[in-house]
């Protein structure tokens, strides 16, 4: 699965703040939420609940949590993690290899 550039949650990123006109902390921050958006939907099961910890668990400790992205991009914590679940809850679990195989017996 490709990278995306900006996960499509933030409403009109673009029309609020140029990419051009953005700091270099911003572009990382952008970076470290669209990598997590991708983790969310991937199939790795141990990159998808760091994701869900990001998103929702993360406290606002360090520069990159996710409130603090929030903040700093003006974008509504409770409105993302709002949009999130509605997306997540649309998709179908992605089903990992050990739950598809059958059982030996022995």
């Amino acid at each position: 699965m490709g990278r995306s550039s900006i996960p499509p949650f933030p409403p009109a990123l673009e029309a609020r703040r140029s990419l051009q006109k953005m700091s270099g902390i911003e572009h990382l921050m952008i970076a470290v939420v669209s990598t997590a958006f991708d983790d969310l939907r991937g199939h790795d099961t141990r990159q998808r609940d760091t994701a869900v910890k990001y998103f929702f668990n993360d406290p606002e400790t360090h520069v990159l949590s996710f409130p603090s992205v929030c903040r700093q991009m003006d974008w509504s914590v409770s409105a993302v993690r709002r949009r999130l679940m509605q997306t997540l809850s649309a998709r179908p679990r992605p089903v990992a290899a050990t739950e598809i195989q059958p059982r030996r017996r022995v």
